[in-house]
């Protein structure tokens, strides 16, 4: 009953709106396609709960139209901008102090933006404010909130909406630790939400650097990306359940007063924080230049190919190949039917396909570079489906981190891996395609 009532004040906000409503034939077709999909991967059809995926798909689309439509939750991403922006100029000005005039260098000094020292920087700050929030216990309080309604909106087990609500702070590596003492007792359809999850969703310190990458191509960009974070959740867990049901009668997990906070005080909580915080600077720093650098090489053998084989390539029109211009031809019909016009479709593809195979941060510095060639439409959308870990490295997290977690479970881990990074794509996507018809 209560679903039914939503979908009348749902259908109600359609018809009062300034929205085309031809815009939603876009997620209603991408959605088919996509759960189409995620059915026929399922490994015991079964089993699916079909109130639980609608309830999901309802809450997904209450929280979109919430977080972008009610204007006092605008104000407060608002609030959240401001206020990362004043962060932002407090590690400006503590980055000057070791590299001087590249931290934040005049526009007419030719330099351009430079990700290591006016961007990277900001992660440092946010991990130490973070694990500070967390030994204060007022981020475990937020959790908690978040944790109670995904428990009862979605009929989840205690613990799993303990680790998707952390996830929402935390990460695909880090959520795992979260809820280490209770992983082992997950069911498999558990853990694979857990692993769906980390992969469609995105950490509370690197979705600031997405927001500094991109901030010039779209207005209020941080809020978008927190609103990408939040509502792939339940859509994220919707595409688990459907892939790997929950057995009939199956015992969920629950904790009880689950320990997020393991430093001894406010100042071991800050410098544990800044030191974790650069090792995740040094780390994406390595991907970044090792994945580009590959692209590159890629893109020089790919130059290579002589003007008459280049001709016999459907779409290509001639014109010299690159890694990101196949995957854009590959991809197009998936961007146009996420909403994006067709003679948009290929760069998107390509931006798409880019984040697939190497990482979410080099998709978003090509998007920093490509993006003012789409139009601001085709630009949310291509910001919604870029925001989350679906990427074929993730595979290997996964793996790596849960194998640590429960070496018992590796060979069950390996399996769910790369389903997880597949399920997490799809949501990434059907998230872009409802945030396109919405505005």
């Amino acid at each position: 009953m209560n679903e039914i009532c939503v979908l009348h004040i749902y259908m109600l906000y359609l018809s009062m709106s300034n929205i085309h409503l031809f815009r939603f034939l876009y997620p209603f077709v991408s959605g088919l396609v996509f759960f189409f999909v995620a059915w026929i991967l399922s490994e015991k059809r079964s089993d699916i709960k079909y109130s639980n995926i609608i309830r999901c798909i309802i809450l997904q689309i209450v929280l979109a139209i919430c977080l972008l439509k009610i204007p006092s939750v605008v104000d407060a991403f608002s609030s959240i901008n401001s206020a990362l922006q004043s962060v932002g100029t407090a590690t400006t000005k503590a980055v000057a102090v070791c590299f001087g005039g590249l931290a934040n260098p005049p526009q007419n000094s030719g330099l351009g933006f430079i990700l290591a020292t006016q961007g990277l920087p900001m992660i440092i700050v946010i991990s130490a404010i973070s694990y500070l929030l967390t030994y204060l216990k007022i981020l475990p309080f937020i959790i908690n909130i978040f944790s109670f309604f995904f428990h009862k909106a979605l009929r989840i087990g205690g613990t799993l909406g303990i680790a998707v609500s952390a996830n929402l702070f935390t990460g695909l590596s880090e959520t795992p630790l979260v809820v280490k003492p209770y992983l082992s007792k997950f069911s498999r359809s558990e853990l694979f939400s857990l692993m769906v999850c980390g992969t469609a969703g995105t950490a509370g310190s690197v979705l600031v650097i997405y927001s500094i990458i991109v901030g010039s191509l779209l207005p209020n960009v941080i809020g978008h990306i927190i609103t990408a974070a939040i509502i792939n959740i339940p859509l994220a867990l919707a595409l688990s359940m459907i892939i790997i049901p929950p057995k009939s009668g199956a015992h969920l997990t629950e904790a009880n007063d689950m320990e997020l906070s393991h430093t001894q005080s406010a100042l071991d909580a800050i410098s544990s924080g800044i030191v974790d915080g650069a090792k995740v600077v040094i780390m994406i720093i390595i991907m970044i230049i090792g994945f580009i650098a590959l692209i590159d090489i890629v893109d020089q053998i790919l130059g290579c190919i002589p003007k008459n084989i280049l001709n016999l390539i459907p779409f290509n029109n001639g014109e010299t190949i690159s890694l990101q211009r196949v995957l854009g031809i590959l991809i197009s019909p998936l961007m146009f039917l996420l909403g994006i016009p067709w003679e948009e479709a290929q760069l998107a593809g390509g931006l798409i396909g880019t984040k697939i195979i190497t990482n979410e941060l080099v998709a978003f510095t090509k998007f920093a570079e490509m993006g003012s060639q789409l139009s601001e439409h085709s630009r949310l959308i291509v910001l919604y489906a870029l925001c989350g870990f679906a990427n074929l490295g993730s595979i290997g997290i996964i793996i790596g981190i849960y194998s640590v977690v429960i070496p018992e479970r590796r060979s069950e881990v390996i399996v769910l891996g790369s389903k997880a990074v597949l399920a997490g794509t799809f949501s990434n996507c059907m998230c872009a395609s409802l945030i396109g018809a919405l505005t």
